[in-house]
């Protein structure tokens, strides 16, 4: 099993069932109209907490159990402070009247942070090794 990899297939999964929820919202007119919405949503909130995971593993590959337990612990509880900090500045700055999309911008952000950190781990792993 390589953790990196995998990361890499699940990050692309996030960001494709986002994406493709975006288009149902957009193709239904707003959101909660497309019963595409919430399957959508959670495959990709599932492969986003996959890929944190996987992130972790890979970065504390050759470490003692006790230490890759508490990488994973540490990166899921950075994950959810990064949503919920990204979520609170989309908020500032959205409009009075903002359309559906102001609602989605988080999500596509921390997708497109997420794999930006994969593919950056990758990078430096494959450096490490050469």
């Amino acid at each position: 099993m390589n953790p990196s990899r995998i990361a890499f297939t699940s990050s692309l999964i996030c960001i494709g069932a986002w994406t493709v929820k975006a288009i149902a919202i957009g193709v239904a007119g707003g959101l909660g109209r497309s019963p595409l919405e919430s399957p959508l949503f959670l495959l990709g909130l599932v492969a986003f907490v996959a890929t944190v995971v996987l992130l972790a593993l890979a970065l504390s590959a050759g470490r003692a159990a006790g230490v890759r337990v508490l990488v994973v612990v540490g990166a899921v509880a950075a994950g959810v402070a990064f949503s919920v900090a990204s979520n609170a500045l989309v908020t500032a700055v959205r409009p009075a009247n903002p359309s559906w999309v102001w609602g989605e911008v988080n999500l596509w952000v921390g997708a497109a942070v997420l794999l930006a950190l994969v593919l950056a781990t990758a990078r430096n792993r494959g450096a490490a090794h050469a």
